[in-house]
């Protein structure tokens, strides 16, 4: 039986509590592999559609480099805030990336440039009509990903 080893793992975070969750795994795995960890949080500029005025009519919401740039690094620096936080004494590489083409695609693709051995990531968990409409990321990474996926659940 081959014996299965991580040395690079990829923790995937919007900063969210549910995400925190997800936080314990990957600081266990990477401290019992003696693995490479990075934190990984993807800000959404894909084109999306917002509500103009009335509520009417929808218009494709744009951000600009000065946004784009901005929001990096709120990011990072709450991202900064959380691997203090929650991984004292481990070494905890930090990626903030905007996803122009979506957060999933964007996590998908990191891991492959990167050549993760695993990927960690919380599921929101929704159900009904907010997955149909919203989509799974952690459910698209599970699909696409080059490497194995630990899926955190948050529910329950």
């Amino acid at each position: 039986m081959a014996t299965t080893t991580f040395k690079k793992i990829v923790l995937t975070t919007d900063l969210s509590d549910d995400a925190i969750k997800a936080y314990a795994y990957a600081h266990s795995l990477a401290e019992r592999y003696s693995a490479t960890l990075t934190a990984l949080s993807c800000i959404d500029t894909s084109i999306q559609y917002a509500h103009a005025g009335a509520g009417t009519l929808e218009v494709p919401a744009i951000y600009s480099t000065e946004d784009v740039s901005q929001l990096v690094e709120g990011v990072r620096k709450d991202l900064s805030a959380h691997i203090q936080q929650f991984f004292p004494g481990i070494s905890v590489a930090k990626e903030v990336r905007h996803a122009p083409v979506g957060v999933e695609q964007t996590i998908v693709s990191f891991c492959h440039e990167h050549k993760a051995d695993l990927v960690i990531i919380a599921s929101h968990g929704r159900t009904g009509i907010r997955r149909a409409l919203l989509g799974s990321t952690a459910e698209y990474v599970l699909r696409h990903a080059n490497c194995p996926v630990l899926v955190v659940p948050t529910r329950g």
